[in-house]
């Protein structure tokens, strides 16, 4: 089984290429492709679930910021067991339809920063796959900040001074060092990395081109433009 894991990074396409690969489910399985339609018994198109499964249980996501602060580690602990048994058994599905691939897609998986935070990610996929490879898209840093900031603003986030954070936003972040995260991919994926170039429009097929499959759309979802 090969696995493709889809890490954004935000304001690339993600919105709509989740929700395309959503619509085209059935087509996609057909192809031998499989999309997790639902995790821990939520339907939504993101798999926002393995970016705090990641996560050091000290660093923060606006995702994991609203579902876990304030909360005690064993609610983290518990979410993130459930996690590991809804992935193993997505992989059964995707045996039983004679699907050869798994995708996964979160954006909210930039936002990992460790060597250690990639290989949890890594390692949750390993024992279902023969390859694993790693598909992200770098806007250009100037463009990208701008719009990053204004998500943040849009979903109550207000920015900060420490360095470690999210919500840090000056032109030293390591939001914007592609180098140093191109690195991070690399020593846990190897040459299993995927870095494509962000453009306007067609980022869904685009998208399908890179993973080796053939268009599954003839209009292009524009989501998620802010």
């Amino acid at each position: 089984m090969r696995t493709f894991i889809h890490i954004g990074q935000h304001k690339t396409g993600t919105t709509s290429i989740q929700n395309a690969l959503v619509k085209n489910r059935g087509l996609l399985i057909q192809r031998g492709l499989y999309y997790p339609e639902e995790l821990l018994g939520e339907r939504l198109p993101s798999h926002y679930a393995l970016n705090i499964y990641a996560l050091h249980e000290n660093r923060f996501s606006p995702k994991k910021v609203k579902m876990f602060k304030g909360q005690n580690r064993e609610a983290l602990k518990w979410f993130n067991k459930q996690l590991v048994n809804t992935v193993r058994n997505h992989y059964k599905q995707a045996e039983s339809k004679l699907c050869k691939e798994v995708l996964w897609s979160n954006e909210g998986l930039y936002l990992l920063n460790s060597e250690a935070e990639y290989q949890k990610l890594f390692d949750l996929f390993q024992p279902y796959s023969d390859e694993i490879i790693c598909v992200c898209c770098f806007r250009d840093p100037d463009s990208y900040r701008s719009s990053y900031i204004n998500q943040l603003k849009k979903s109550g986030f207000d920015t900060t001074q420490n360095k470690e954070s999210f919500c840090y936003t000056e032109l030293d972040s390591w939001l914007f060092d592609y180098e140093r995260k191109m690195d991070l991919l690399k020593r846990v994926f190897g040459e299993h990395v995927i870095n494509f170039e962000y453009q306007a429009s067609g980022m869904v097929n685009k998208f399908m081109k890179q993973i080796g499959h053939a268009e599954i759309n003839l209009e292009e979802l524009k989501l998620n433009l802010s």
